[in-house]
Order: structure tokens, then C-alpha cells, then sequence
């Protein structure tokens, strides 16, 4: 029987997916149209392709807009909108929603490809062709990624458009057979870790990095294609340095977000989705710099090709490991399997065929240079440096493939236990060697240089930062070897670099873009360096309270239990919860700090960590921070009881008539924890051997018990055991009380399935009295970082703004 929808807008679903299959049509044509204007040199194919990718410009644009619409719209009906949308989200996060989803973000790339693609038409003279060739075949990739069709069981691509009704996961459920299930309907609403204005600027500008990867790509595709292979370094170089700059940055927002926004206490984690990004970036760098090298002694050129077309496979590469689902149990930011692995493999293994195959067509005839690089030259450590930042970047992708190994080969390989420092021991030599070339190697010249110049250009520098690291040692009393160098690499490479500037450059701002750059680098180095190194966990536990009970994520070393109104120390800080408030989803905890030798106890500043509410994806921590010019103090919130009667959550009870009661239920396995405001219980065990005259039971009874082991304040232990029995078809509950702590608890259902049993939790609200646990931490010479990358971003932007005024 069919069903007549009520309220349902349809024809923006329609237009929608037309765009879609115009967009993939005609980029497909468009790519066919320059591969043959490329090869006959015939301006009427030319004039095709670009009606072709003006076409699906249109198209994309007309997606974009479509998908706009129904999120502004809130179409519900439709099931990307009601996936990653609802009405209770602020509209300033739309833009979020729009890219939070697979689909949203192929388009956000896709579109970047068409902005890009109007300045590669307007600029690209003889190199438009072959150049619009690969680039609209890369496009028809990412179209196709949005179609939404089956090949026989195959899945092509993840359509936008498709109504909820119609999406095989929930076209059975039984609120999609009521006509008018669209009344006071509503989404299912964005990620709570995603509602915060830096994932408004990130993705965008992340994607546009990713985008113009592709650029130096099609430009050395073209340049095999064609065989005109040193020419199409000149408009590739500009290229490639934007992509660096968007690129770093895209990566430092997500990690000034990560800062800011997520509890795991850090700017960078490690994660397989953070290194997916990260990679492409280093290759990127190394091409950039050997470009520079080939651009002004004409060597490298080898290493320059398959550096530039490594960079854009390694954003392919990146994209099949987030979207295919493979790194769903080793990283939090992964997408799950849309069923689209096997299409995303064949994007990626498409183009990797393409580059080997015109490499190994070309590789006898590419120019190579007889002459070898003189040692002191500045494009041998050029050339060197590049190659470090490819074993970095090889040795981060070998461990963050672990699952792919695992997945193609059968194995059980176990990721590294301590990610962050199996990546720090392997990444801190990189990062030395890094460093140490940028910093001596502005001062070597082309060629060869002469020594006794060399050195005493440098020596002054080398000096500076030497007596710089060893305030820096001394000062933090640094002992580990690799410490000292890299206080002593990173240092010298902003000395250096600003020596250069001042002494070489003559202060000249004009021509200092890449010193400012390096200098940016140096800082970002610097400030990753004292901040990780030297981070302090100054919240150790004095309350008298064993937090651990409250399960294995809780140490005492780094967690403090706080009631409302006292005062206890943490640190060089008195602390004292004050209070929370409640300001929309949020609920804000007031903590106020004061200086332990302040007799006056008067806050010197209050910190107000969050826990964001979400009943359907689970409520999130979000820090707060007090920044200082040499130092940040980060807070946030590892325990609170959030669902109190203002969040709906908790509810006031009539137990054996006292109308003073508050209650609220969990689920426990043996083992696991819950908390009043005065104890932490435990579930111990569960028991069948109950005395039947103390608990009234009947022969036929079937009852258990639930062992609560109850630990308070100070630390006394109290036994509970609240009873569930079951007597003649029916449920009979006895609680069981601690009446020192105004305790009650019921043990009100249990799953034999997962062995975990419902306990009620009911606390007399005479006795109760609010606490937090939370986690401080102080990050010294964070500000650093943040300095180098607003100078590292200036840096290249400088130096990306002469080349272009170079070309013309």
C-alpha cells in the first residue's frame, strides 16, 4: 500500500540530485574534451572542455546552494539533514553541519576544485589542456562520489539528496509508516565536539590545502605527458608554496581546536586521522624546497617529480584510510563504511597508476644533472632536508597503515600502547636534523660556497643560540640528550634565520619571506617542544576521596575531587568549586582559583570548564583555559553529576512518604562505579545466598542481591545490598539504605545478556552536596607555538606574494 507523504518537500531532493549527475557527466566530459584538445592541438576540443567544466562548475554550485537551502530549511525528511542537523542547534553551526558528513565533505572539496579551476583557465596559457585534463578527471572522481547508485551490489558513491524513507537503514522503522511523521519531527543534531567556531574556518581551509595538492599534480602529469619536462616548474612553483601555507594552516587550526575544544589536554594526539593530514604536508614541504633548488640550478628534478606527485597520493591515500571505514577502532575522527571502500581504492589506485606509468615512460629520457652537488652548497642540504621530511612522513604512515596491513594481510598487529610517545621518539631526531638545515643553510650559497665566509656568517648565530640553550637547560633542567638538541636545534633555527634577516637581508621585508617563514617553523618546534616536554599535572587529588573507584580513566595523580564551597590546594593555587551554571546545552562549572600565599584568598582569576549535554550522541567535556604570556592553566571536567531536575534528568521521589529525595539509575557490571555527593559505590558481586527470614522470602522466590561497597569522604567503607526477586510472575524490590551518608539504593532490573544490573541510586537532599572531578593542567611556553604559526603563515604568504609578482 503507498503511502501519501505529509509535508515533504521534494523538489529540492530533485534538483539536487540533477546537479549531481549533470556535475559528474560533465566534468567526465570535460576530461575526455582536454585529453583530445591536449593531443591534436585543436582549440575546438579546448573550447569544449571548458564549456564542459563550466557546466559542472554550474552544477556544483547549484548542489551546494540545494544542500544550503535544506539545512537553513531544517528538511528533516531528507536523511543527510536529519543526520547532522536539528532545531535546537544554533544556525551559526550550519556550516559544520554541512561538511560534518562524508557526503558534505567531498562537496567542500569539490567545490574548492572548481574555485581553483578558474584561475588555472584564466592563468594557464598553454599548460590549460593537458593540465584540465587530469584536473577534471579528478573532479569526476569526486562527483562520483556523490551519486548515490548501485552497479549491481556495488554502492557508487553516497547521494545527499536521498530521502530518510528511502535509506535502507531506516526506511522499516515504524515512524516511517505514519503518513505525518514529519509533525515535531526533528534531526538528530551535529556532533556535540563539532559545535565550536574553529570547525567553521578549519575544514574549509584544511580541504582548500588539500585541494591545491592537486595543482602541482596535473602540472607534473602535464609535464611527463607532454615531455616538456622542466617548464612546468614555473607555474607549479606558486602553486605548491599556497598549498603548503593553506595546507600548515588548515593543520595548526585543527590543532588550536583540538586545544581548545577537546579534554584529551593537548594540541596534537597523534591521531591516524591528524597524521592522514600531516603527511601529504611534509612531502609538500620536501617538493616545494627541490622545486627551488631545480628552479635555480636546474638539479633534483627526478626527486622533484615524485615528491609533487607523492604529495596529492598521499591525500588520496589519506582519504581511503577516513572514509573506508578501516580506522574505525584506532581513531576517533575516522568516518564510518558507507559501503564505498572499493570505490575510494579504485580513486586512489587510478592515479597512483597514472604517475608510475608516465614516470616509467619518461624516466630514461628525464634530465638529469652530471655534475653532483658540491657538499657546502645550499641545494645539497636543500635536497637533504627534503629527504628527512620524507622519512618523516614515511615513518608516520608506516604506523599509522597498521590496520591496512592488518585488514590486506590477516594480521593482528597491535598499534603502538603509548601513541604519543612512540611518535614523539621517532619524530623529535627528524624534527633536530629539520631544524639544524634551516638553520645554517640560508647561509651557504649555489654551488659551493666558500668556507671561511660560510662559518663566519654563522658563527655569531651559532654562538646566540648556544647561550640561549643553555638558559634553556639550565633553566628547565633538561638532562635527556635529544632534549638539549632539539632546545639547541630549535633555537638555532630562529637565531639563525633572524641573523640572516637582519644581517644578510639588511632588514629588507620584501625579499624575507622564507626567513620569516623558518623563523615561524623554529617557534612552532619550539613552543611543541617546552610545552609537551614541560607540562605539569597539578591537579593531584587531596580531598581524602579515592577517585579511582570511580573507574580505570581516574588517578589521583591527576584528577581532584571538589565539593561546592570548599577550598582545598592544588599546585601554587588554593581552588574552590563555586557552582555551575546552566546556559543552553551547556553547563558551565565555576572554578575559582587564588595564589596559596595570597592571604587576602581573593580569586585571581575563575575558570569556567563545560560538559556540553546531548541525549543522543552523549554529553562532551569541553576545557576552559587562563592564558598567560608564559603560560596556560587548562581545566576540565572528568566527573560531574550533569542530569540534575534543571537538565531533566534527575527527579525528585516519594520514598516511604519523605518527598526529599533525589534519584537517578545506572547500569553496572561487577566492578563498575556510580557516585552520590558524598561516597563513591562500587558493584562488588552479585548473590543468591540471602537469608530468607531477614528479606521475607518464599519458597518459591527467585532473589539476588547486588553487593554495593559504599566508600565516603573520609574514606569509611559501608556495605549495601539491595534485593530483586521475583515472586510468582511478578517483581518485588527491597531496598537497602546507608543511613550515615543518607544513601537508599534499588536493584531494580538485571541483563543476563551483559551481566549488568540497574541499580537506583536515591540520596537524601538534606545530605547532598555537589562535586566535580576535573583535571588542571599548566602548558609553559604554549604561546610560542601559536606565535610561530601567525609568522610562519605570514612567512609564506610574503613569499608566495613575490613569486606571483615574479610570474607577471
Amino acid at each position: 500500500m503507498e503511502i501519501n507523504y505529509i509535508g515533504e518537500h521534494l523538489w529540492p531532493g530533485r534538483i539536487g540530485n540533477l546537479f549531481v549527475v549533470v556535475s559528474f557527466v560533465a566534468a567526465l566530459l570535460g576530461a575526455v574534451s582536454y585529453f583530445i584538445a591536449t593531443n591534436k592541438n585543436d582549440r575546438s576540443w579546448l573550447k569544449m572542455g571548458r564549456s564542459m567544466f563550466l557546466l559542472h562548475g554550474i552544477s556544483v554550485f547549484g548542489i551546494v546552494g540545494m544542500l544550503m537551502y535544506m539545512l537553513v530549511n531544517h528538511m528533516f525528511e531528507y536523511q543527510y539533514i536529519w543526520q547532522h542537523s536539528n532545531t535546537d542547534m544554533q544556525m551559526r553551526y550550519i556550516l559544520s553541519c554541512f561538511w560534518e558528513g562524508q557526503e558534505g565533505s567531498f562537496l567542500l572539496w569539490t567545490f574548492w576544485h572548481v574555485i581553483l579551476a578558474i584561475f588555472i583557465t584564466r592563468k594557464g596559457g598553454e599548460w590549460e589542456a593537458p593540465v584540465m585534463a587530469t584536473f577534471s578527471l579528478i573532479q569526476a572522481f569526486l562527483a562520483s562520489m556523490l551519486l548515490g547508485i548501485y552497479l549491481g551490489d556495488q554502492l557508487i558513491g553516497s547521494n545527499p539528496f536521498r530521502l530518510l524513507r528511502e535509506h535502507v537503514d531506516y526506511a522499516n522503522l515504524p515512524f516511517i509508516q505514519n503518513a505525518n511523521y514529519l509533525k515535531n519531527f526533528d534531526g538528530r543534531g551535529l556532533n556535540p565536539l563539532l559545535q565550536n567556531y574553529w570547525m567553521t574556518i578549519h575544514p574549509p581551509t584544511l580541504f582548500l590545502g588539500f585541494a591545491l595538492t592537486s595543482v602541482p599534480f596535473c602540472f607534473a602529469i602535464a609535464g611527463l605527458w607532454t615531455k616538456k619536462y622542466n617548464e612546468w616548474l614555473k607555474p607549479a612553483l606558486t602553486w605548491t608554496y599556497t598549498g603548503i601555507g593553506v595546507l600548515g594552516i588548515g593543520i595548526l587550526m585543527g590543532g588550536a581546536w583540538a586545544y581548545e575544544a577537546l579534554s584529551f589536554g593537548g594540541f596534537w594526539a597523534w591521531d591516524p586521522v591528524e597524521n592522514a593530514s600531516l603527511v601529504p604536508w611534509l612531502t609538500l614541504v620536501g617538493a616545494g624546497h627541490v622545486m627551488v633548488i631545480h628552479k635555480n640550478k636546474g638539479q633534483s628534478l627526478v626527486m622533484t617529480f615524485i615528491l609533487t606527485l607523492i604529495s596529492f597520493l598521499l591525500v588520496l591515500y589519506s582519504t581511503f584510510l577516513v572514509r573506508s571505514g578501516i580506522l574505525g577502532d584506532t581513531s576517533v575522527h575516522a568516518f564510518t563504511d558507507l559501503g564505498m571502500s572499493l570505490q575510494l581504492l579504485i580513486y586512489l589506485l587510478s592515479f597512483v597508476l597514472l604517475a608510475i606509468v608516465l614516470l616509467v615512460l619518461n624516466w630514461r629520457t628525464l634530465p638529469r644533472s652530471k655534475k653532483e652537488d658540491e657538499l657546502w652548497s645550499r641545494e645539497f642540504w636543500m635536497f637533504i632536508g627534503a629527504l628527512v621530511l620524507s622519512l618523516s612522513a614515511f615513518q608516520i604512515t608506516v604506523t599509522t597503515s597498521i590496520p591496512v596491513y592488518n585488514s590486506l594481510f590477516g594480521q593482528d598487529v597491535a598499534p603502538p600502547t603509548d601513541v604519543i610517545d612512540h611518535y614523539n621518539s621517532w619524530q623529535l631526531p627528524f624534527a633536530i636534523l629539520v631544524a639544524l638545515f634551516i638553520g645554517f643553510t640560508q647561509f651557504l650559497k649555489y654551488r659551493n660556497s666558500d668556507l671561511k665566509s660560510f662559518f663566519k656568517d654563522l658563527i655569531p648565530a651559532l654562538v646566540i643560540a648556544l647561550v640561549f640553550t643553555a638558559v634553556l637547560v639550565i633553566g628547565f633542567s633538561y638532562t635527556n640528550v635529544f632534549y638539549v638538541l632539539m632546545a639547541f636545534a630549535t633555537l638555532f633555527a630562529i637565531i639563525g634565520n633572524l641573523y640572516y634577516w637582519i644581517r644578510k637581508l639588511k632588514g629588507k621585508t620584501k625579499i624575507a619571506g622564507a626567513s620569516l617563514a623558518h623563523i615561524g617553523f623554529g617557534l612552532i618546534l619550539l613552543g611543541a617542544f617546552i610545552s609537551t616536554s614541560r607540562t605539569q599535572t597539578i591537579s593531584l587529588n587531596s580531598s581524602g576521596i579515592d577517585v579511582e573507584q570511580l573507574g580505570n580513566d581516574f588517578s589521583n595523580r591527576e584528577n581532584i575531587l571538589l565539593f561546592q564551597g570548599d577550598t582545598v590546594r592544588m599546585g601554587e593555587y588554593n581552588v574552590s568549586y563555586r557552582g555551575r551554571v546552566k546556559e543552553g546545552i551547556n553547563v558551565l562549572y565555576q572554578v575559582d582559583y587564588m595564589l596559596a600565599n595570597d592571604p587576602k584568598s581573593e580569586a585571581e582569576f575563575s575558570l569556567y570548564p563545560r560538559v556540553q549535554t546531548n541525549p543522543r550522541m552523549g554529553n562532551v567535556a569541553e576545557p576552559d583555559t587562563k592564558h598567560y604570556l608564559e603560560k596556560d592553566v587548562y581545566t576540565h571536567i572528568t566527573y560531574a553529576e550533569v542530569d540534575k531536575e534543571e537538565n531533566s534528568g534527575e527527579s525528585i521521589q516519594t520514598v516511604t512518604g519523605d518527598k526529599d529525595w533525589a534519584s537517578k539509575q545506572e547500569q553496572l557490571a561487577i566492578g563498575d562505579s556510580m557516585a552520590s555527593s558524598n561516597a563513591i559505590i562500587s558493584l562488588q558481586a552479585f548473590t543468591r545466598e540471602l537469608d530468607s527470614t531477614q528479606y521475607g522470602l518464599k519458597p518459591n522466590d527467585i532473589a539476588v542481591g547486588a553487593v554495593l561497597k559504599t566508600v565516603d569522604i573520609t574514606g569509611r567503607e559501608f556495605t549495601a545490598q539491595p534485593i530483586f526477586t521475583i515472586r510468582d510472575r511478578s517483581v518485588v524490590l527491597d531496598t537497602a539504605d546507608v543511613i550515615e551518608l543518607g544513601l537508599r539504593f534499588v536493584f531494580k532490573s538485571i541483563d543476563p545478556s551483559t551481566g549488568k544490573a540497574t541499580i537506583e541510586l536515591l540520596e537524601n537532599r538534606n545530605n547532598k552536596r555537589e562535586f566535580i572531578v576535573m583535571k588542571a593542567l599548566v602548558f609553559p611556553g604554549i604561546n610560542i607555538l601559536w606565535a610561530g604559526c601567525v609568522l610562519m603563515a605570514i612567512g609564506i604568504a610574503m613569499a608566495v606574494r613575490r613569486r606571483l609578482k615574479m610570474a607577471d
